[in-house]
């Protein structure tokens, strides 16, 4: 019998109109592709199932899912090419009100309302993109992320590249990390972390290290020094961190980790607070968790950032940045245009 081809799949699944989600998982050759016979929408709370799940950033459950239950895999090798060098014209509206946000949250800074908050901002490109393109550029530009194509004709077409895991739990293993501050990645690569980077990355981490301690408080929580770690055109301060993690309610983890400091704010309830009240925008599914799962003792999932919703008329990027006390509004606005080229390099 033949090996399925993943571009004959891939154009097949999308002109018949079926749900379906191709997905390659960081540092792999292997491309998964899940994929239902009809065009349902499914959503559950379950993380006993086995599939992929798709989770929007303000409603996180029940998420939207796509059965493993039709599956295929691909030893796919995506054609080199020469990433585009580019920055569109954003319109000059998007950075007003980036900035405004910024202002306002600064000020809520300034009040003790907030330590941080992440401020995020959409790109509208009016152009026509090629699925099975995009996505294969994907792969070849970026062997350690978590990229993925998703089309759901009763939801949305989403397409990503994300650098950072939510948890990983296999064999009664929890693995996440603590990951925060932005700057362009250099071929020397040495990196000046200025005081507000640090301290973003030492807050996210403060936070995680608790909420994994109070949930496991009979484990021994081991956590890596701070480090830079390279996601495409960007480098990022992170630390890893593991422990045992048996007989657990994975639903109830979930809903400990989502959101992070890292896409919301701190302290984390009174970020989606401010969020929903002064934001101004839906997210959707951006950094909603994504990722797929096979029963509770072996789930990957992932936060969604560097990702792009497709529709009729082209694209929406989906970029954001960490504002604290020591936020400069030109730079911040700055880090969100650099984050945009990790998907426009790929068109």
């Amino acid at each position: 019998m033949s090996k399925p081809d993943l571009e004959e799949v891939f154009n097949k699944l999308l002109s018949a109109g079926q749900a379906f989600v191709f997905f390659r998982l960081p540092k792999k050759k292997t491309v998964h592709c899940h994929f239902q016979e009809d065009a349902s929408l499914t959503l559950t709370d379950d993380l006993k199932i086995n599939g992929f799940l798709m989770s929007r950033f303000d409603s996180p459950l029940p998420a939207a899912y796509i059965s493993n239950k039709n599956h295929l895999q691909f030893e796919y090798e995506p054609p080199s090419f020469e990433p585009k060098d580019q920055i569109t014209s954003i319109h000059s509206k998007n950075k007003t009100s980036f900035v405004n946000m910024v202002n306002v949250t600064k000020k809520a800074i300034a009040s003790g309302r907030l330590k941080k908050l992440v401020v995020a901002s959409k790109i509208t490109l009016n152009q026509k993109v090629d699925n099975l393109r995009f996505f294969s550029h994907l792969l070849t530009l970026y062997p350690n992320a978590m990229v993925y194509f998703w089309h759901h004709p009763k939801g949305e077409t989403w397409i990503g590249a994300s650098p950072e895991q939510l948890f990983s739990l296999q064999s009664g293993r929890l693995i996440t990390m603590a990951l925060a501050g932005t700057l362009p990645y250099n071929i020397h690569e040495v990196y000046d972390w200025g005081d507000k980077e640090k301290k973003e990355q030492g807050w996210v981490k403060k936070i995680l290290q608790r909420n994994l301690e109070d949930f496991f408080p009979s484990s021994v929580l081991q956590c890596s020094e701070t480090y830079t770690r390279r996601a495409g055109n960007l480098v990022h301060l992170c630390n890893d961190l593991s422990l045992e993690a048996k007989n657990i309610n994975t639903t109830l983890l979930l809903k400990k980790l989502h959101p992070t400091p890292a896409v919301g704010g701190i302290p984390v309830d009174e970020g989606m607070r401010f969020l929903a009240d002064h934001e101004n925008l839906d997210r959707a599914y951006y950094t909603g968790f994504f990722g797929p799962v096979m029963g509770e003792d072996q789930i990957d999932l992932y936060v969604n950032l560097r990702c792009a919703r497709i529709i009729a008329e082209g694209i929406v990027l989906y970029v954001g940045a960490g504002i604290t006390e020591d936020s400069e509004p030109e730079k911040e606005w700055e880090e969100t245009l650099n984050k945009s080229k990790t998907l426009l390099a790929a068109l």
